[in-house]
Order: C-alpha cells, then sequence, then structure tokens
C-alpha cells in the first residue's frame, strides 16, 4: 500500500504540475501525514523539487512542488522502414531532443550496429550521461510478444523471430513495443488524446498499424497481437502483401501502396514517400488521383474499425498527414460513408499532434511508467 501511494502521490504532482501537499491530500483522499511522509521520501530520492509557495490565505503559506526533470530521463526510438526517429524526454515528460537519421540497411544486424553506435551519442549530444538513463524504448512496425518482447514478424523490415534486445550493448532497461501500439500511447500521454479514454490510432507508413486504446489502457489482445487491421482483407483475391495474404489493407492505403499506383500510372517510382508528397502538394493531376485512391482505402479501414469498436477518436499519424485539409477532407468524406450513423455521432477524426515523433515518445514514455514504478 505504501508503494502503491508513492506513486499515485507522484503522479498527482507529476499531473498537475505543480501542487501543494493539501491540494495532494484532497485529490487522492489520503491524510496529510501519509502525503507529507512522501514528500519527504521524493525529495530526498532527488524525485522531486520545491517550487515556491502558494497564495496565503490568511494562515501559513502551503509549498508547491513539482517533478524534478533532471533526476533521469528516457530515450524513445521509432525504428521505421527507411529512418529511425530519436527522442530525449526528461523525468517531467518534456521533450528535451529529438533526431532523425536514415536507414539504408533494414537487417536486424545493420539495425542493431547503428543503435549501438547513435544512442550513446543522441545522449551526450544533450550533455547527459547514460547513467542518467532510465531506459530505452522501442518502437518497431511488426508483431512484438509482449513477454518475451521478441518481434516475432516484421514483413516490411523483413524480420522474423529477431530479439533486439539482445543485440543491444546498453546497459540500461530496455522495452520494445509495436509502433503502432507505441503511438496510440505517445497520443495518449502527450498528444490529443489526453483525455480520451477509447481511441485508436492509426499508423500510415510503408504498410498500415493500429494502436488500440480502450478504457485509457492499451489493448493487446490473447496472443499481443491486436491491431493488425493492416492485415484485414479489403479485397478479397486481391493485390499480394509481405504478410503472404492477398488484399490486405496496408496493400492499398499504405506509403508503398500510394508509390506503387504513381509509378503504374506514370512510369515513375519514386524512392522516397516525400517525393510524391511534394508532387501532390503541387496539385499535379496524377498524384492527387493517387490521393484519392488512398483516402478511399483508408476510410473503408477506418470504417470498418469504427463500426467495429464504436471509439471516441480516431487519429490518423504518418507522412501523409503533411498535406493537411487536401487530403483530410477526403480521408473524412469516405469514413463517413463507410461508417454506420450511430457510431459517427460522437466519433471524432483527428490527424496526429505529434508527427513522426508518436511512436518515439510513446515508447519513451513507457520507460518513464516502469521508472515511476520502481520509486
Amino acid at each position: 500500500m505504501r508503494n502503491i501511494n508513492k506513486e499515485l502521490v507522484f503522479r498527482c504532482i507529476k499531473d498537475n504540475l505543480i501542487i501543494s501537499k493539501k491540494i495532494i491530500a484532497e485529490k487522492l483522499g489520503l491524510s496529510t501525514t501519509t502525503v507529507a511522509t512522501i514528500i519527504n521520501e521524493l525529495l530526498a530520492g532527488n524525485k522531486i523539487q520545491s517550487c515556491g509557495s502558494a497564495k496565503s490565505t490568511g494562515g501559513r503559506k502551503s509549498i508547491l512542488y513539482e517533478v524534478n526533470p533532471t533526476s533521469g530521463y528516457a530515450v524513445g526510438i521509432d525504428l521505421q522502414v527507411d529512418q529511425i526517429v530519436y527522442v530525449l524526454l526528461d523525468f517531467a515528460g518534456n521533450v528535451v531532443s529529438t533526431k532523425k537519421t536514415d536507414l539504408t540497411d533494414k537487417s536486424e544486424w545493420a539495425v542493431a550496429a547503428v543503435l549501438n553506435k547513435e544512442i550513446p551519442e543522441f545522449v551526450v549530444e544533450n550533455g547527459i550521461s547514460m547513467e542518467k538513463i532510465l531506459g530505452i524504448g522501442l518502437g518497431v512496425p511488426g508483431t512484438v510478444h509482449g513477454q518475451s518482447e521478441i518481434i516475432e514478424f516484421a514483413p516490411n523490415l523483413e524480420w522474423e523471430n529477431v530479439n533486439l534486445r539482445s543485440l543491444l550493448k546498453c546497459k540500461t532497461p530496455i522495452i520494445v513495443e509495436n509502433e503502432a501500439n507505441a503511438a496510440a500511447l505517445g497520443e495518449k500521454g502527450f498528444g490529443v488524446g489526453r483525455n480520451v479514454a477509447n481511441m485508436v490510432y492509426v499508423s500510415v507508413g510503408m504498410g498500415v498499424g493500429c494502436g488500440i486504446i480502450i478504457d485509457h489502457k492499451l489493448f493487446s489482445g490473447t496472443s499481443f497481437n491486436a491491431g493488425e487491421f493492416g492485415h484485414m482483407t479489403v479485397e478479397p483475391d486481391g493485390l499480394p502483401c509481405k504478410c503472404g495474404k492477398r488484399g490486405c489493407w496496408e496493400v492499398y492505403a499504405s506509403n508503398n501502396a500510394a508509390l506503387n499506383l504513381y509509378a503504374a500510372k506514370s512510369g515513375e517510382y519514386f524512392d522516397k514517400f516525400e517525393d510524391f508528397i511534394q508532387r501532390l502538394m503541387v496539385g499535379e493531376k496524377i498524384a492527387s488521383e493517387v490521393a484519392d485512391h488512398i483516402a478511399k482505402y483508408l476510410g473503408v479501414g477506418i470504417g470498418n474499425i469504427v463500426n467495429g469498436l464504436n471509439p471516441q477518436l480516431v487519429v490518423i499519424g504518418g507522412k501523409i498527414t503533411e498535406t493537411g485539409d487536401m487530403i483530410y477532407d477526403k480521408i473524412l468524406q469516405q469514413i463517413k460513408y463507410h461508417t454506420l450513423r450511430r457510431s459517427m455521432t460522437e466519433l471524432e477524426i483527428q490527424f496526429s499532434a505529434l508527427n513522426s515523433k508518436a511512436s518515439a515518445m510513446g515508447a519513451a514514455g513507457r520507460v518513464l511508467d516502469e521508472a515511476i514504478k520502481m520509486l
């Protein structure tokens, strides 16, 4: 009970940013003596710090407390097919720094070598020693076993049964999570989903993945495989998918789908999705036709998800969101067409507020959550 109360008091301070003992006791229903004891322990452990006094209401001024942001840091990493996104969070959950590097060789050995080199560099570049790192969170585009955290299948990386943690040399806790799940946690903790109980994050990259939040918690499923909507069938006997099936949603709605369709229509294939985005932004006819196709299938898939799960919020993330209303309006129109009217009544559709940082921030957030449990 003591450890539970300690975590509750700390999270109360973290959530309220600045707060007094009295208000903490009132919010949590704890005695002021219990709160005072825990506050002293957190101060002694350098996890919180005093930050002035509240305005007097006639008696002694109440001391205010806040999380000590420099008491520890978390590294979050989003491992994508063509790049790696790094985020450094302090103990209060503030973004200290971000970084992106290109990924040219996606074999697990090459990726591990890059991470072993770049993680310490990224930390030191920000004037922080590795001893201050509480842990490293990794978001990967594939199915991750919830207990062993082995990456069981990542078709776009061409990985099977990869134990990435064992390949990393960092002497700090390492957490591995599916990238869409991590992004859902990122939006829940730091983005547009902070006050939302039931939401779905749709990650549109070289594939399509979904993270599901139910009753404020990540839903992983019986075998930790929930959210693989990218492999639901939208076209029976359709185009082949890297998963070995045919007609999967991501074959028609992903960045890779857009590049393949653009190449089929124009004879020109782009190595980077950003090149397609540029053509779309200047209003090129073929790019616009391809965007309409992608929007149609995104709407079909999201409509199916909404009809089945009835979430309050759907967050769409990925580079496609950089086009703003140009693609948003088309996607929304398709979602409305394919969703039952009743399910649309309280539904909100938003693009990610965290953009390319959602997965990395969610992975780093998981590290902070684990550290808080160990206070």
